[in-house]
């Protein structure tokens, strides 16, 4: 069945090439996401995208707790990365529930690359896909994540 709700779609263009771009947004999460988006009960330590196809995608906090967020399910530097996220409308991450981020990285002339982040597959909230998806299409949610990945990619 195809999904009826819209996937959320978002771009920012930043001024480094595709290679830095990638690279910041895998390697170096934890510098530009947002501290107050996170389920841990504990501050942000640190965020790891393990870099290859079936890697975690999680969050180790402070305290030495970790919570996870999904799985790499394609890893191609410098142009694309998909990833799970089983964070459901509960804000607790589930092993059976999955929507998918997929973000690409393409060059946009010299030195800067357009970044563009689409979740998809919302119809995996059921009763709560309208309001989960009315909430990721936020100005705080998907907007300001990229925003702040694009504040610290161009310094």
């Amino acid at each position: 069945m195809i999904g009826t709700i819209e996937a959320v779609r978002r771009e920012v263009v930043v001024d480094v090439p595709p290679e830095r771009a990638f690279e910041l947004f895998t390697a170096e999460m934890t510098s530009w996401w947002p501290a107050r988006h996170h389920i841990g009960s504990a501050p942000i330590a640190e965020i790891v995208i393990e870099p290859r196809a079936g890697g975690r995608w999680f969050t180790r906090h402070e305290d030495g707790t970790e919570t996870s967020t999904g799985f790499v399910t394609a890893w191609e530097p410098p142009s694309r990365l998909v990833v799970t996220w089983q964070i459901a409308a509960d804000w607790k991450y589930h092993d059976d529930f999955v929507t998918t981020v997929e973000v690409t990285f393409r060059p946009d002339g010299d030195d800067r690359t357009v970044v563009r982040l689409e979740h998809r597959d919302l119809d995996a909230f059921g009763a709560d896909a309208a309001a989960m998806r009315e909430t990721f299409d936020g100005e705080d949610a998907w907007n300001g994540t990229l925003l702040a990945f694009a504040a610290v990619a161009n310094k």
